[in-house]
């Protein structure tokens, strides 16, 4: 039974490792064709509506029917930018779920353990790896959203409207800032006000400074003044939040690699024992202590990484 969940599990890693491959190289080779995502979908349906709808449908907020049920899961969960995508989803964690499985029967749990640890192993890693995809989105987009604001800027100096401007960005930027000008261009474009659509993108992506972006909009449509001027200070203002943010992040590094030696080096080193003296933790798994050791050891591991990881962290 065990060899056979060892033989399906390696089956399964290897069968989505190909696929992750052939997607990585589709898209590599969209992005050399096209500047973003959205413009590679309108080149293949030319209804914009349509292609708005399905982008929004990808992400998880499509649908008006989810959006009064786990509002702040979905949400985080289309800010990190994975599209769903049916049944290659439900394969990825299918096989997730396997090959954890497999690790916890072939450290020397019985199956039904396995079981039991499976489930918030599963769930640990599917939500670490959208958190990592959230923040390096939120990253990215930061360091292009100046960049973004001094287009449109140019572009109202030229004496174009706003909404236009904001279309120059949708078509001239890469992903992920030129897709999300490009959701608000259509939302625009199907009626929404300027105000409503930025804060909507703000929403969609989870970064602050976005809010920002919709309250100087608010402000200037109530009150007046020269819009080019308001998007020139807040592009600098975020050009020296994201340089803060960097050398905040280099300062703290050293901490952040602290806190990832400690949870592998446990795991290396009982490798390296294993392969030398492959007979020396025999007496301790033998006792039926060894699981015991092992979830005690993992979770105090863990906790002492989310305590390093909360000191290095600041919030700025």
């Amino acid at each position: 039974m065990q060899t056979t969940l060892i033989y399906l599990a390696v089956f399964l890693a290897v069968l989505v490792l190909a696929d992750t491959f052939q997607r990585a190289t589709r898209n590599a080779l969209e992005r050399k064709k096209f500047v973003n995502y959205r413009l590679s979908l309108i080149e293949r349906d030319v209804d914009r509506k349509v292609v708005y709808r399905q982008m929004l449908k990808e992400r998880g907020i499509g649908s008006r029917q989810q959006q009064a049920s786990l509002e702040s899961l979905r949400r985080y969960i289309a800010q990190s930018g994975i599209r769903y995508e049916g049944v290659r989803s439900m394969a990825y964690l299918i096989a997730l779920t396997l090959v954890l499985f497999t690790i916890w029967n072939f450290i020397g749990f019985s199956t039904l353990p396995s079981i039991i640890f499976t489930v918030p192993t599963a769930i640990f890693v599917v939500a670490a790896f959208i958190a990592r995809k959230r923040s390096k989105r939120i990253k990215k987009f930061l360091v292009q959203f100046p960049d973004a604001l001094e287009v449109i800027v140019r572009s109202l100096a030229a004496g174009h409207p706003l909404p236009v401007s904001i279309s120059l960005v949708a078509r001239e930027m890469p992903d992920p800032i030129g897709s999300e000008f490009g959701i608000l261009t259509d939302e625009l474009t199907y009626g929404t006000d300027v105000d409503t659509g930025t804060r909507n993108m703000a929403t969609r992506v989870g970064a602050e400074e976005l809010n920002l972006l919709a309250i100087s909009l608010t402000v200037q449509r109530g009150a007046g003044g020269n819009l080019a001027e308001i998007l020139t200070n807040l592009a600098d203002m975020v050009r020296k939040r994201v340089m803060m943010k960097a050398k905040i992040k280099a300062i703290s590094a050293e901490g952040r690699m602290t806190s990832w030696f400690m949870l592998c080096f446990p795991f290396v080193l009982y490798g390296i024992i294993n392969f030398l003296q492959p007979k020396y933790f025999q007496p301790v798994w033998e006792s039926g202590n060894g699981p015991i050791f092992l979830t005690a050891g993992g979770v105090m591991m863990v906790i002492g990484m989310l305590i390093l990881r909360k000191i290095v962290n600041f919030d700025y």
